[in-house]
């Protein structure tokens, strides 16, 4: 499973929106990855930025701070979709 996928399986359990470090131990406790490098955290955290544009139901919350990110201040959730006819 890539951490892409792993992100969206977490994100998709979870009650709230959840920073990277958080998607990243949740998906490390669940073993849906198996990291290799020592940084695990950076990978996640590059994988949701790259896709966040591209994928619509990724959303990316911040509370920007005189311009600039605030570490913590990015949360990751998944934009709910309702089906008309169900």
């Amino acid at each position: 499973m890539t951490y892409y996928e792993a992100a969206l399986q977490v994100l998709r359990s979870a009650q709230d929106p959840l920073t990277t470090p958080e998607i990243t131990d949740r998906a490390i406790a669940r073993r849906l990855i198996t990291p290799r490098g020592d940084t695990p955290h950076a990978t996640m955290g590059a994988e949701l930025y790259l896709r966040v544009r591209s994928d619509s139901e990724l959303v990316k919350l911040e509370t920007p701070e005189n311009g600039r990110a605030k570490k913590g201040s990015v949360r990751w959730t998944l934009r709910h979709t309702t089906n008309a006819g169900s």
